[in-house]
């Protein structure tokens, strides 16, 4: 076994000075290449070094001290002439920086992170030429066969190390030739017609791989059942830069399936159970395979007598398999009764409702399956040993057939054997907490049954006790041998906890690895460690999920460097890798808002100003309709992210947003567009409570929001005695533009336990959003109001993690809280309802179809009913509230293709307006395509119990759902 470095040279030092004269009369000891610090560090440590006569033992102690950091490489020590003698520090070489040159056709990160080093790590000569190695390999799979790298070396100043990848990519290496032989003719024809786009691609270890899985899913899908692909063989011309590739399919026939005498069973469901597009086949043999899945189907339906008989035909001259089979399916056989008999504690009925309800879903229906009346007794066992039984067994089980066999008897004889009772419980090894403590975390009592899954609970209690007050290399040293006692007859225990406490570990100091531009004290002060507390699991998985969520970095890791020893005072190190702080998007797309609406967005972001955490960030979004409207309308948006206010983990955020949009459209006559421009700022603070838990404080936002029509004419409403019609067909000439400010303040909650925030498959998200405006605010006179909105949605897993049902339920309240007339609220936070993220079915950008409609409802104050004429309408004069119930269940169809079964009821209230039918609704199906960024969904929704000129159906075209 080699000798680690340092310890080497420890052992080194003590040798020279082993052999060294005795010191007498010598000088103080001078130092040589030593940091500043480390000299300062011995001094304080070992001053008699600098004030008098060294003695050997304070040489060893200076030389261990030195190495036990990690500045040096080496330390030794000189004797001068004069007979001084003189310690010397050889700096520890680290990489300063990694460059790449020549590359060209490959992503430089992925480079990188072929690297098993980072800048700032320790220079090791062997891990650099072996990454060189990986980067050949690399390419080498990328096709570029003829690539050269070269790996050089460069000193700097400081000794350190620049470490250059000279790279020599060439060309890479195409595919020219592909030939698939099979004794199978068509299926040759069928490989190469598939298969030739490929040729004239690069050669890559990935083509390659997806390739020969694709062959097998060509095979498979086309029920080559048998077939089995070989190769490939690969032949190169001289230089490399061509390739033909030559594949074998062995077993080339195709099989075809043919049923009689089912019953039960559709020939749709025969041909599931015979699966035959599972891709783990077992065998060659499809046909016996198939026989015995189609056997297990029946027996897991309760048909224990089932018999399948099987033919294969092989048409000559034909690469064809025919199987036949022959069903027998014999009677679907109800469970009569369960008798347990034996030594047994209760009575028969606790044992048999417990079997029925503990096997399967076909045995609680009371059908009888063998397969899962034994698993039902394995349950009944273990229940019995996880309450004290410890020697429960079962003897033996016969089943009695009914003379139809269509009923069975099942009789199973148990033997429960005798209740095991805790009579002690005891403590070792630990000082730290008292016996009692103990005893209360660990939930065990003496004199109660002995319950195994109580008692394995209670360990793992222990240690998270332990490990939560700091204590982590706690563990139990008797935890795999004799915790458990028992006497001779197994009835009674004594549990016997032999701990190892360890120390307990607090923050002595802290070390930041891998920010080479990141300043290190937007990592501290994101971690929240402080120096002298005691350190947690929590602690540090809430540390690390805060870095990660910085998306600053690509990996965030935090461990002690101590971890595994008796140390308690501890260095914590945080290991880091960042990543591109600048981003740029990109995007486009289509909606069938108003029939045709094209979309289009571009953003520009960088999350680290000089490495600070702060954030700046700018989006420009347009859209266009291309069928009614034919306006540009647009959303910018700048904003700047602080991330620490007043040096806490208190995020500050500032955005400016001024947009252009089509509030309303009236096609009737001459078309009237009202146009809606809004600028707004807002100055928001922001907190993560928890790992699941953000809360938002919006200390102001101000909006100025001015309305006018896009030729300059009149809109509806500013002339009481018109209508609609009459404002469309006569010229009113210009009007001036209507503008509002609303000024708000207000708290948010947002509490997210999604497993995934754009493709969730499990767990909650819920958001409680309160606003606040009043004039003295800032908001136009007249308008002073109380808003709230919140939802809340669960996500439930059924069957697979693939399919979901997820469920939706909003609620919120809007309230008017001036008594000025004229005054309202805005209609930019009154309740509506429609489109793709509310009720499906329902336009909300149509006076007829949103929820509540135009003239929907009336009051004795406007006998016409409600009416919505303006963006800047003061429209709520009282109050208002709203309830949305969603529900929809998603399943998968193909890869990232999927499924959607929904449905969309809500209803908007108006106090003084009386609506008809004021709940509305609507259900459909839907096609979801997964990206990363969430689904592209395609929604055919149906209202049920359309009014007036309603259209029935709707499509609905967007990215995201809820």
């Amino acid at each position: 076994m080699m000798m680690p470095l340092r310890l080497l040279t420890v052992c080194l030092g003590l040798a020279v000075f082993a052999a060294l004269p005795a010191l007498a009369g010598a000088a103080p000891v001078t130092v040589k290449d030593l940091a500043a610090k480390d000299v300062e560090h011995l001094k304080k440590e070992l001053p008699s070094l600098f004030t008098g006569t060294p003695q050997l033992s304070e040489l060893d102690e200076a030389v261990r001290l030195l190495m036990t950091g990690t500045a040096y490489e080496n330390v030794f020590i000189n004797r001068t002439a004069d007979g001084v003698y003189e310690i010397v520090g050889k700096p520890l070489r680290v990489v300063e920086d990694i460059k790449f040159t020549g590359v060209k056709k490959v992503d430089e990160r992925d480079l990188r992170s072929l690297l098993d080093f980072k800048i700032g790590d320790r220079f090791d000569r062997k891990k650099a030429v072996a990454a060189g190695e990986r980067i050949k390999a690399f390419y080498g799979d990328g096709g570029y066969f003829n690539s050269v790298v070269e790996l050089g070396f460069e000193k700097t100043a400081a000794q350190n190390i620049i470490l250059t990848f000279s790279i020599q990519e060439s060309v890479p290496c195409l595919i020219r030739g592909l030939e698939f032989k099979a004794a199978n003719t068509d299926l040759k024809k069928k490989l190469d017609r598939r298969f030739r786009r490929l040729l004239g691609r690069s050669l890559t270890t990935e083509r390659v791989r997806k390739l020969m899985r694709d062959m097998n899913e060509f095979l498979i899908e086309n029920r080559y059942l048998a077939a089995e692909v070989t190769g490939p063989d690969a032949r190169y011309n001289e230089a490399k830069t061509e390739a033909y590739l030559e594949f074998g399919v062995q077993e080339p026939y195709r099989w075809e399936f043919y049923f009689s005498g089912y019953k039960f069973f559709t020939q749709l469901d025969v041909y599931r159970a015979l699966d035959l597009r599972n891709r783990e086949r077992k065998n060659v043999d499809p046909a016996n395979e198939g026989s015995e899945r189609l056997r297990r189907e029946y027996l897991n339906k309760g048909f224990p007598g089932i018999l399948i008989e099987t033919n294969v035909v092989n048409p000559e001259g034909l690469y064809l398999k025919k199987v036949y089979y022959t069903i027998s399916e014999g009677p679907r056989v109800r469970i009569k009764d369960i008798v347990v008999q034996g030594r047994i504690s209760r009575r028969m009925d606790y044992y048999k409702n417990f079997i029925l309800r503990n096997s399967s879903t076909l045995v609680d229906n009371g059908f009888y399956s063998r397969a899962d009346l034994e698993n039902g007794f394995k349950n009944l066992v273990t229940a019995l040993r996880n309450e004290g039984f410890l020697h429960a067994r079962t003897q033996s089980s016969r089943v009695e057939y009914s003379d139809k066999k269509d009923l069975a008897t099942i009789y199973l004889l148990l033997d429960e054997g005798p209740q095991t009772q805790v009579r002690g419980l005891e403590f070792t090894g630990n000082k730290f907490f008292s016996n009692f403590e103990l005893s209360e975390v660990s939930g065990l009592e003496t004199n109660t049954p002995l319950r195994l899954n109580e008692f394995e609970a209670s360990i793992e209690k222990l240690k998270q006790f332990y490990r939560n007050q700091g204590f982590l290399e706690m563990r139990l040293l008797n935890e795999n041998e004799s915790l458990i006692q028992y006497n001779e007859k197994g009835t009674q225990a004594r549990i016997a906890f032999q701990i190892f406490e360890g120390p307990r570990i607090r923050v002595n100091s802290i070390v930041i690895e891998g920010n080479s531009f990141t300043k290190s004290y937007v990592i501290l002060k994101e971690a929240g460690f402080k120096l002298g507390e005691v350190l947690t699991p929590q602690k540090i998985e809430d540390a690390t999920a805060r870095l990660n969520k910085l998306g600053l970095f690509s990996r965030a890791e935090i461990h002690t460097r101590e971890e595994g020893t008796n140390v308690a005072e501890r260095t914590l190190v945080i290991s880091v890798s960042e990543v591109d702080p600048g981003s740029f998007t990109v995007g486009a797309g289509i909606n069938n808002e108003r029939t045709l609406t094209t979309r289009g967005f571009t953003g520009v972001g960088y999350n680290n100003l000089f490495g600070t955490g702060r954030a700046v960030s700018t989006r420009l979004e347009l859209k266009y309709n291309l069928a009614e409207v034919q306006y540009l309308e647009h959303e910018v948006t700048a904003g700047y992210l602080e991330p620490f206010l007043l040096g806490t983990r208190t995020r500050g955020r500032v955005s400016v947003t001024q947009s252009e949009r089509i509030f309303d459209y009236k096609p009737k006559a001459e078309k009237m567009t009202s146009i809606t421009a809004s600028n707004r700022v807002d100055f928001l603070l922001e907190r993560d409570l928890t790992a699941h838990t953000k809360f938002t404080f919006k200390t102001w936002s101000l909006e100025s929001r001015k309305e006018w029509e896009r030729n300059g004419r009149c809109l509806p409403g500013e002339d009481s005695t018109d209508t609609d019609e009459q404002f469309a067909a006569r010229k009113l000439g210009q009007c001036p533009a209507s503008v509002q400010q609303i000024a708000t303040i207000g708290p948010a909650i947002d509490v997210d336990y999604r497993d995934n925030p754009f493709l969730p498959t499990r767990g909650s998200f819920t958001r409680v959003v309160l606003n606040y405006s009043k004039p003295g605010l800032g908001s136009t006179g007249g308008i002073n109001f109380f808003h709230s909105d919140a939802g809340f949605t669960y996500y439930q897993r059924i069957v697979s993690p693939r399919v979901v049902w997820a469920n939706s339920v909003h609620g919120g309240f809007v309230s008017n809280l001036s008594h000025e007339e004229g005054s309202g609220v805005p209609t930019s936070y009154a309740f509506f309802l429609g489109g793709i993220y509310t009720v499906r079915g329902f336009d909300l950008y149509s006076d007829n179809e949103r929820i509540p409609r135009n003239n929907a409802g009336a009051s004795p104050e406007d006998p016409d009913g409600f009416k919505v004429n303006r963006g800047n309408q003061l429209l709520i004069k009282t109050d208002s509230h709203y309830y949305l119930l969603k529900s929809e269940l998603r399943f998968p169809i193909y890869n990232e293709h999927g499924g959607v079964i929904f449905y969309d009821g809500g209803e908007v209230k108006v106090s003084g307006f009386v609506f008809h039918r004021p709940y509305r609704d609507a259900y459909g199906v839907g096609y979801r395509y997964n990206t990363p960024v969430g689904p592209v969904a395609l929604d055919f929704a149906i209202k049920r119990h359309p009014e007036g000129d309603e259209k029935v159906t709707r499509l609905h075209l967007s990215i995201g759902t809820f």
